[in-house]
């Protein structure tokens, strides 16, 4: 790997890359082949390419944010990230400011529209998508069922990043991925009983369509959306309740709900609900979809 960042900036801008804005999967996708990123990155791979491509030091500080950087004396930038993260949420917070870099380098380079402020989703996007690249995480994926706790232990990344990049990356069969959290943050010896939880991550695949079953939906109805709480009667809840993984099969949907625990205490559900072989040719054949209640 010779090229710099401007190198690869420039790169970006003979393509012609920059008509369309700046999409942060097709964006990791030229980061990945330009750098030489393996299928699977680590921290210290990631900091020896951003260093020697000069964007800039990376070291860990003491910060009430999870990551920042600034521009450092001579050129290039200084990439900080909060002391006592584990390891993959301190590669996925680096990857989240070197796409805000990035967009600055380009910006400097082409004098154009300053870049968005606003860029947290893409850029956590983008950290994510170089972290599980399609050709290694699609395979994984379906291999374990479409298990968000076996690929969360695989690709050493967030819940929220798995649950988000299974529906960005997985084409057959159509799917819903939702992650409910608890909002409390500290020690888990602090946090009240029973928990509330609450959707931080709710995707569904094309094809999938506005399904409407118990298990998702609970006796309320409505699909989940982030933000809504355990629906009641569905198989979140039951999760959440039973700490147990749970299942069902209802009107050609298949649905798994596992429980996260850490120290002994309910942190997270994650709901995954893909169409059969069956029920998914119905839905391309246009077939009619009963609707239960």
């Amino acid at each position: 790997m010779n090229g710099t960042r401007e190198d690869f900036c420039l790169s970006l801008l003979d393509a012609d890359a920059l008509r369309e804005p700046l999409d942060p999967e097709r964006l990791a996708a030229r980061f990945v082949h330009y750098f030489g990123v393996s299928p699977r990155p680590t921290m210290d791979e990631l900091r020896s390419i951003l260093e020697r491509a000069g964007f800039g030091q990376v070291s860990g500080r003491r910060l009430d944010v999870k990551g920042i950087h600034f521009s450092a004396p001579g050129g290039g930038y200084d990439i900080l990230y909060r002391d006592g993260l584990w390891d993959g949420s301190s590669a996925h917070t680096v990857l989240h400011e070197t796409y805000e870099i990035i967009g600055e380098t380009l910006f400097d380079i082409d004098s154009g529209s300053p870049p968005d402020r606003s860029v947290c989703r893409e850029a956590d996007r983008f950290a994510a998508a170089v972290l599980m690249q399609p050709k290694v995480f699609e395979p994984l994926a379906l291999q374990s069922g479409l298990d968000v706790l076996t690929l969360q232990r695989a690709f050493r990344c967030s819940y929220a990043s798995v649950t988000i990049r299974l529906a960005e990356t997985v084409k057959d069969p159509p799917l819903m991925a939702v992650l409910y959290e608890r909002q409390e943050t500290g020690d888990p010896a602090d946090w009240a009983d029973p928990p509330a939880l609450r959707a931080t991550v709710a995707r569904r695949t094309r094809g999938f369509g506005p399904l409407s079953t118990r298990s998702l939906c609970g006796s309320r109805g409505g699909l989940p959306r982030r933000g809504k709480q355990l629906p009641p009667g569905s198989l979140a809840e039951r999760a959440a309740r039973s700490g147990t993984v749970q299942h069902s099969t209802e009107n050609g949907v298949i649905a798994t709900a596992r429980p996260v625990f850490w120290k002994g205490k309910l942190a997270k559900v994650a709901v995954v609900a893909a169409l059969s072989r069956g029920r998914s040719l119905q839905h391309s054949t246009g077939g009619c979809m009963r609707r239960r209640t």
